[in-house]
């Protein structure tokens, strides 16, 4: 969260650059997949005709961030849209009364300060549920992609809050293991091979030490799942012991933040 408000962060600039490429690319709407909305029974789809909520979903004693706002409406039509996407395959509901966690809220917040008129929509995942499950929902969400709809995952490659603030000796170092493990995976494969290969994180020798819950790798397998053949890069990278803040584009029509 507190990237909204360190303006000279590494993680800021990168989102302000993300805004351009937003501008650049301009979407109809937005579709986010984050950590910070699990449900264990079921998907759900968040859905407000007007502006959307937001939820200060953190504990950090820093004033300024509890003052912040953010005025991104929804769409329900959209909305019905993912809902009629995915009731094949998984049991979808409308929400109509959680708003948008700090995953989908603060990003924005940087990269596009004022969405105006453009819809943007949360649909939730379940950390308990297999690295395939989240696959298939991209899978079935492959179809926005061709609307004219931006998918975000956000997450992160390594998420160890407990080695973060522990000052654990070896976690920057396995932190960046890790992440080149996934940026070879998602950069150098593609399609069915790059679903499989992705999927078999779950026994990779790393995974309990960068991800002790999985909540924070999975939106990469939807968003993977949902980009088929598409050619992905690394656009950003920042590591910290337990943490690596890298980003991955997937086909971005060559656009480059940097």
């Amino acid at each position: 969260p507190n990237l909204a408000i360190e303006y000279d962060a590494g993680g800021h600039k990168f989102f302000q650059r993300f805004g351009k490429i937003i501008q650049e690319i301009k979407p109809k709407a937005i579709v986010v997949i984050s950590a910070h909305w699990e449900t264990s029974e079921g998907i759900r789809v968040g859905s407000f005709e007007r502006v959307t909520p937001i939820i200060y979903d953190f504990g950090i004693p820093i004033k300024e961030l509890y003052q912040l706002t953010y005025h991104g409406k929804g769409s329900p039509k959209l909305a019905e849209r993912i809902v009629d996407l995915l009731s094949p395959q998984f049991n979808v509901t409308i929400d109509t009364k959680r708003g948008f966690d700090h995953g989908v809220w603060i990003p924005l917040k940087v990269a596009i300060p004022e969405p105006k008129d453009l819809p943007i929509v949360q649909v939730s995942l379940n950390g308990r549920a297999p690295f395939e499950y989240h696959v298939k929902v991209g899978q079935a969400l492959a179809p926005l992609r061709d609307e004219d709809v931006l998918l975000i995952g956000s997450g992160s490659m390594v998420h160890n809050l407990r080695a973060f603030f522990s000052g654990n000796n070896d976690a920057l170092s396995y932190s960046k293991s890790f992440d080149r493990d996934v940026e070879k995976c998602i950069t150098e494969y593609s399609g069915k091979e790059r679903e499989e290969k992705l999927i078999m994180f779950k026994d990779h020798p790393l995974l309990k030490k960068a991800h002790p819950t999985v909540e924070h790798f999975v939106p990469l397998h939807v968003i993977a799942g949902a980009s088929g053949n598409d050619q992905a890069k690394k656009i950003y990278e920042e590591f910290l012991p337990g943490l690596s803040m890298s980003s991955i584009e997937f086909d971005g029509e060559n656009q480059d933040p940097e």
